[in-house]
C-alpha cells in the first residue's frame, strides 16, 4: 500500500496504452500520451513527497485520510493529477491523449481486437 509504489506501478498500464498507440499506427497519439503522462505523473509524485513529508515520512495510503483538511493545496493539485491520470473528458490531458488512442485503435483496418482491448 506504498504510495509512491502505486504510482509507479500505474506507469505500467500507461505504457502499454502508449505501445497499443505506436502498434496501430498513431504515433502522434503515443507521443503526446508520453509527454501528458510525464507531466501528469510527476505532478502526482510531487504531491505524494508533499504528503509523505507532511505525514512524517508515512508512505501507507491506509493511513492517509483527511488530506483536504490537513493539505488543501496539495489535495487539489493531486486531484488534478489523477483526474489527469484517468482520462477525465475535456479539461485535462490524460482525456484528450486517450480519446486519441482510441481513435487510433479503431482505425487500424486488420482488427478491431486493439480498439476492443484498449477500451477494457
Amino acid at each position: 500500500f506504498d504510495i509512491k509504489r502505486i504510482l509507479a506501478y500505474s506507469t505500467v498500464s500507461q505504457l502499454g496504452l502508449m505501445m497499443v498507440s505506436l502498434g496501430a499506427g498513431g504515433v502522434a497519439a503515443g507521443i503526446m500520451h508520453l509527454l501528458a503522462h510525464g507531466f501528469f505523473k510527476a505532478l502526482l509524485f510531487l504531491g505524494a513527497g508533499s504528503v509523505i513529508h507532511g505525514l512524517h515520512h508515512e508512505q501507507d495510503i491506509r493511513k492517509m485520510g483527511g488530506l483536504h483538511r490537513l493539505m488543501p493545496i496539495t489535495f487539489l493539485t493531486y486531484a488534478v493529477g489523477m483526474m489527469a491520470l484517468s482520462g477525465v473528458p475535456f479539461f485535462f490531458s490524460g482525456g484528450w491523449t486517450k480519446e486519441e488512442i482510441l481513435h487510433a485503435t479503431s482505425n487500424w483496418p486488420r482488427s478491431h481486437l486493439p480498439h476492443y482491448l484498449t477500451l477494457i
